[in-house]
């Protein structure tokens, strides 16, 4: 009996950890159709690799690199990627400089910026014009720090790391010019020893950094993380983690400007122009107005936007006074009627006095990356957000509800398969969405491939043809199926608002699945009405008894298409209207290599299944001669 009991007991055991083991734990958890579509870059902190994927998880592209990432990476207009890369020194903020890496993986540009002197590290920031901004440390000496009013008992050690930035301009694959510059030791203030530089009444000079304020005895005291340009303010704001603060320069300055404390568009040079977050760095307010606790990736919210020109930041939370959490704080900062920032007066801080929204989790702890991390406004008004200690991406509405969630599944020694827990080492800095019409985006092959996670079997490529269909369309489905067995089953599940039908999908090179036994499976779902909207989704099975669904959490994400609500015949470019214009339609499509017409059947005006010149001629006789109207031949 006893034996029994241990048997029944090892197989329950077996059977919750193959339950485990099944379970989702790394790629897409989330998909609603409230989501921004668009393409996700991120580059996992302990991979070479840099990813690009879609709103099912699905890869579209990647760089594969040799420099580890250091920390930020971004796409640019003219489609290449821009990331800081490790070129020196240990740990996980250092780096040293950063490459521009072509779409199809050449670097074309690497710029290497450090030396016993100084350090790029964490960010950088691609400007319009081509050019690069460098977030960096520059050491100063024991005695250059002590002459600078620093306490010497908050110095340990021979350097004080204060922060600097530079812009880099291009001038081949491996040169620069360092254009603007700009020294947070050019604009400091103290009041610790009235016989060394800098001394004055810190309170009073809130555009000063108090040298003494943070009382960390390390070199680098001020800890930025992140550096951002806003074009419309000619603008750059700079996050430091080791203050809790963000701080807004001008960049409209000269580098002598910058060194000073007059000129540029605001008058002040390179003094700080607005701060936020932690006003007990110049002696404003107690610590009940402190806001900020560890933040990153402080940004402008970009023109057109919901909430264009405020600055969205994350708030780590760490040792935040009642627990440990973290938050997307949005704030609007005061300004005049000609948009210069408001100063307040001696011992009061900056306002707002509160942010403008925020989300917090429920509970509040579900939310809590104790460094790294980053968010992005989205158009829609959504906003994206890297929890970065776990991986975990996440687009949240204003109301607060999640409709997008994704883990990485990337580690250090490739990816993870689907079911195995995600170790500590899926950490990611930040990721940043780009929309479909962004310029870098155009002209590239971004047909989806698979999961970035492992299956048993891999379905790739699931598509749909038309994108958007008639209501006398039959629309195909194709997808490139593979497994280490012999797959047995592709099941095509679809449901047009009626419940789900299904249909066998083949790779014999008869249903519209190109060659046979190409791993290209195909079906068609039938043609349904007007402004039907049909979801879908891939059942698959192999010989091993393995089984998998494309989306893999289908049906509650699935692919989807809508049947367009009809057409005016000869209403070629689909303006709601007969005239001029849909003869020139016609004519481009034709002889210069235009676009076709939107469906091609409404060209097709003298219903002869065929769009050519007959339809030009018969669309100038309805409109000018008095002939019959499209689609009703005499």
């Amino acid at each position: 009996m006893k034996a029994m009991i241990i048997i029944l007991v090892t197989i329950v055991l077996l059977m919750i950890a193959h339950e485990i083991s099944s379970a989702q734990t790394v790629g897409l958890f989330i998909y609603d159709s409230s989501s921004y579509d668009g393409y996700t870059l991120f580059c996992p902190m302990p991979s070479t690799t840099t990813y690009l994927i879609d709103n099912y998880g699905r890869l579209v592209h990647s760089w594969e690199g040799t420099a580890q990432p250091r920390l930020s990476v971004y796409l640019r207009e003219n489609g290449n990627l821009l990331r800081s890369i490790q070129v020196t020194g240990s740990g996980g903020e250092t780096g040293g400089g950063f490459q521009e890496v072509a779409w199809d993986g050449t670097v074309i540009w690497e710029y290497h910026y450090y030396s016993d002197n100084y350090l790029q590290h964490h960010d950088i920031e691609p400007l319009p014009n081509g050019n690069v901004l460098v977030l960096a440390w520059e050491n100063k000496s024991r005695t250059e720090a002590i002459d600078a009013g620093r306490d010497p008992s908050f110095l340990n050690g021979d350097v004080l790391s204060p922060e600097h930035v530079v812009e880099i301009a291009r001038n081949d694959s491996i040169g620069h010019e360092i254009v603007w510059e700009w020294h947070l030791w050019d604009h400091l203030i103290q009041d610790f020893d009235s016989t060394q530089e800098n001394y004055g009444v810190v309170e009073d000079h809130p555009e000063l950094m108090d040298i003494n304020f943070a009382k960390r005895p390390i070199a680098d005291w001020n800890h930025a993380n992140a550096v951002a340009y806003n074009p419309e303010l000619d603008q750059i704001i700079i996050s430091s983690r080791a203050l809790d603060e963000i701080w807004v320069i001008d960049h409209s300055t000269t580098t002598e400007e910058a060194a000073g404390h007059t000129g540029g568009n605001s008058g002040m040079g390179g003094d700080i122009l607005y701060r936020w977050g932690n006003p007990l760095g110049y002696r404003a307010g107690d610590e009940s107005d402190k806001k900020y606790y560890g933040q990153h990736d402080a940004d402008w919210v970009p023109e057109g936007y919901p909430g264009a020109g405020n600055i969205l930041v994350f708030n780590n939370g760490r040792n935040r006074p009642d627990t440990q959490y973290s938050t997307i704080d949005e704030i609007t900062p005061p300004v005049d009627s000609i948009g210069h920032y408001l100063r307040p007066s001696s011992g009061n801080p900056y306002g707002p006095d509160s942010t403008t929204w925020n989300y917090t989790a429920d509970p509040p702890e579900a939310l809590y990356s104790d460094n790294i991390s980053g968010c992005q406004r989205l158009p829609n008004g959504n906003t994206l957000i890297c929890s970065g200690n776990n991986g975990t991406f996440l687009e949240v509405t204003p109301d607060g509800d999640i409709v997008w969630k994704y883990i990485n599944p990337i580690t250090g020694s490739g990816p993870l398969a689907q079911g195995d827990p995600p170790p500590g080492a899926i950490n990611v800095f930040k990721c940043y969405r780009y929309p479909p019409d962004f310029p870098g985006l155009q002209g590239h092959d971004l047909t989806p491939s698979g999961q970035l996670e492992i299956y048993p079997i891999t379905v790739s490529g699931t598509q749909h043809a038309p994108l958007t269909p008639n209501s006398n369309d039959s629309v195909i489905i194709t997808a490139s199926v593979e497994s280490d067995g012999h797959i047995t089953l592709v099941r095509l599940h679809y449901n047009n608002g009626g419940g789900y039908d299904s249909l066998t999908m083949f790779d014999d090179g008869h249903h519209d699945d190109g060659l046979a036994d190409d791993d290209t499976y195909g079906a068609a779902i039938p043609p349904q009405p007007p402004e039907t909207k049909v979801t879908y989704y891939l059942y698959v099975e192999d010989d091993s008894g393995s089984t998998v669904n494309d989306p893999p959490l289908a049906d509650e994400i699935t692919y989807n298409y809508s049947v367009s609500a009809g057409f005016i015949c000869g209403d070629s470019n689909a303006d709601g209207a007969l005239n001029i214009f849909d003869i020139t339609c016609i004519i481009a499509y034709l002889y210069l290599d235009g676009p076709p017409p939107e469906p091609i059947e409404s060209a097709d005006v003298n219903i002869d299944d065929a769009v050519n010149i007959f339809d030009v001629t018969y669309m100038i006789s309805y409109l000018y001669l008095d002939g019959s109207p499209p689609c009703e031949p005499e």
